[in-house]
């Protein structure tokens, strides 16, 4: 008998579990390593620039002064996935696609950085690229003219970094969202509440007018919970319900609009446990109860994945907004990033022109080849048979 796929199983078989899922210990050795070629890159740099006079020696000390940490340069990308969220603000998409391409935009940058460095490569360069390729990705594309216009940039610049961009996320554009999976916890809340669901196999068979019953008498949210419902001063009901579960879902909606783009979670969880996360820190009883639906305390794989949840849960509740790179703080480290950047990636729209320029001679080059093998074809025939034969008769 054949065992039917399960969403867990779906998903180990996407790129994104694949090629962009980490332990900690191996996403802080990769950034580790890209760091370190990035560094010896520079200093190759700078020994060229050292000639042995004293003019020489001091521009090599600066260059040497201005190299960034591996903690400044995951900082400074970090301040630019935050620049990547209120860039998007700008176009004023639907509400129910608005989260989607800066949210796609984000992981890129955050998949890019892990192996180039931002002193080949500055995020100020990069952002608006890859945010213009998420567009493409989510289907809410524009015309590179449009979206340059909107956010008052160059068409050049932005289609410059496009293709290296695509070869560092190893062309692979999907981005797994817990969004979709929100919503439909919402959705499926929702319908319990009002009595709409059929039997449910949770700690027992329950029928709806019992998994309503159970929801009326849930614990208030803790004071610690982000959820700004409060409990009616009688008893609960539909309507109160509801707008528990309203309350709920808009309060995981924000932990995941910011928290979970700011920090490395995609990188180690799952889309259905960001959102079990989300939701934990919103309504923690709800999530409870809407858990116990899913997987019965009975089961052997429920103290695994509770700790899972958890674990996301703590980080995405200290997140803090003091954890952003000021402005000035940005100007300062890019100041120093123009002193020690590869200089073969200092003008990206003119190495852009290059490429295409080569790209367009190797094709008219392939032309020419194949009009000459065509006339040489033609007088090796007129050879063989003698010309064609002109009119009739």
């Amino acid at each position: 008998m054949t065992l039917p796929l399960t969403e867990d199983d779906l998903y180990r078989t996407s790129t994104q579990y694949r090629l962009w899922s980490f332990a900690p210990e191996s996403l802080a050795a990769r950034r580790r390593e890209t760091h370190h070629v990035a560094i010896e890159r520079a200093r190759q740099y700078g020994a060229s620039l050292t000639n042995g006079d004293d003019h020489g020696v001091e521009t090599g000390a600066a260059i040497e002064a201005g190299y960034l940490t591996a903690e400044e340069e995951l900082r400074l990308v970090q301040r630019y996935c935050e620049q990547t969220r209120t860039t998007s603000d700008h176009f004023k998409w639907p509400v129910n696609v608005k989260a989607r391409p800066p949210a796609t935009a984000v992981q890129y940058l955050r998949r890019f950085y892990l192996s180039n460095s931002c002193l080949t490569y500055p995020p100020k360069e990069i952002y608006k690229t890859a945010l213009f390729l998420a567009c493409k990705t989510e289907a809410t594309h524009m015309t590179l003219s449009d979206y340059a216009r909107r956010i008052s940039s160059d068409p050049d610049v932005i289609l410059a970094p496009e293709y290296k961009i695509m070869q560092a996320l190893r062309f692979t554009l999907d981005v797994r969202q817990p969004f979709k999976g929100l919503k439909g916890g919402l959705l499926e809340l929702l319908n319990m509440a009002n009595g709409m669901v059929g039997e449910v196999e949770g700690v027992e068979t329950k029928g709806a007018t019992a998994l309503q019953q159970d929801m009326f008498a849930l614990a208030v949210p803790p004071k610690a919970a982000r959820t700004p419902w409060k409990a009616p001063a009688g008893e609960v009901g539909v309507a109160s319900l509801t707008d528990r579960i309203n309350a709920a879902y808009s309060a995981a909606r924000i932990l995941l609009d910011k928290p979970a783009l700011l920090t490395d979670v995609y990188f180690f969880y799952t889309p259905s446990q960001l959102m079990l996360a989300a939701l934990h820190i919103a309504d923690e009883p709800l999530t409870t109860f809407y858990l116990a639906t899913k997987l019965p305390v009975s089961s052997p794989i429920r103290p695994k994945i509770l700790a899972t949840i958890h674990a996301c849960a703590d980080i995405l509740a200290t997140f803090s907004e003091a954890e952003i790179m000021s402005k000035d703080e940005r100007a300062a480290l890019e100041a120093r990033l123009e002193l020690c950047r590869d200089p073969s990636t200092r003008n990206l729209v003119k190495a852009h022109a290059a490429v295409k320029r080569g790209s367009d001679s190797d094709q008219e080059e392939k032309a020419a080849k194949k009009k000459t093998a065509r006339e040489r074809s033609a007088r090796e025939g007129e050879d063989l048979f003698g010309p064609n034969l002109k009119g009739g008769g």
